[in-house]
């Protein structure tokens, strides 16, 4: 991962209590669908990467299994571990995956929701294949922004190409797409079965207040720096006042799911030979 990538990762942290506002949380059916899928035991284990502020780690609390979330913001964590200290077998960690130490096979079920691709990817794949027991499951998800409504998008558009042209083009979460960089490297790494993957439709409706700073939490918008982040969202702001208060945008979740293929120890990361 380039140092400017590690930056905007990391700067989620500058911003928990808008992420934790603004960032939803994710659809009911997904978890249902997901917890069917994993064939947990009781005693079976969970690994979140990326938790953030625990927007998908509220949807996992009330299944009662062992929850391990870890996140490289200590704000995200203090947030999250507010939001689910209901939940005892809710646990927390601030950690990088890269960093973070585990045992191998310990976990039968991996989950990330819009943060698997800030892992680096020699590291991803390889090191989640080595921290599932045979037969577990690696679920990535995310919430994919489609393009705004036709009222909106006109106006949007010369905002967008006088203040920040290159936010104009399709967003980063393409990465969970069908077919996209994430089921890509699944195929391409030979540790995973054939994934199988989901749709999830959702809208949001934001007040102009409200989508602006739900903006502000994207990496995308981030990395443009503050004056140039300041003035787009101002103006992005007036559209939306001026266009009727309100905006209502189309947000499927995609979920990705792929099993562990059965691997000799000797294949796994991590092995040591005797």
């Amino acid at each position: 991962m380039s140092d400017n990538s590690l930056h905007l990762a990391r700067s989620f942290d500058e911003v928990a209590d808008l992420y934790d506002a603004h960032r939803p949380g994710y659809p009911a059916d997904l978890f249902v669908d997901l917890m069917a899928q994993a064939r947990l035991d009781p005693d079976d284990a969970i690994l979140e990467l990326g938790c953030g502020t625990g927007q998908a780690t509220r949807g996992l609390a009330p299944f009662g299994r062992r929850v391990l979330a870890i996140d490289p913001g200590s704000e995200l964590v203090g947030v999250a571990k507010h939001r689910l200290e209901a939940f005892p077998h809710v646990h927390f960690a601030v950690s990088t995956f890269e960093a973070w130490a585990p045992r191998l096979s310990a976990y039968r079920l991996i989950v990330s929701a819009q943060a698997f691709h800030w892992i680096d990817p020699l590291v991803a794949l390889p090191k989640a294949a080595a921290v599932l027991a045979p037969g577990g499951m690696l679920a990535c998800f995310a919430y994919v922004p489609q393009p705004p409504p036709a009222d909106f998008l006109g106006v949007f558009e010369p905002i967008y190409r006088r203040l920040a042209p290159q936010l104009w083009v399709d967003p980063p979460e393409r990465w969970y797409w069908p077919g996209g960089a994430f089921a890509q490297s699944l195929a391409a790494s030979g540790l995973f079965e054939l994934a199988e993957h989901r749709v999830y439709p959702a809208m949001r409706t934001y007040t102009a207040d409200g989508f602006v700073d739900y903006l502000r939490t994207r990496s995308d918008y981030r990395a443009l720096g503050p004056e140039r982040l300041d003035a787009l969202l101002a103006a992005v702001a007036k559209a939306v006042r001026d266009g009727g208060g309100t905006i209502e945008m189309e947000m499927p979740a995609h979920l990705h799911m792929a099993r562990r293929r059965p691997l000799s120890a000797e294949s796994l990361p991590g092995h040591r030979s005797p």
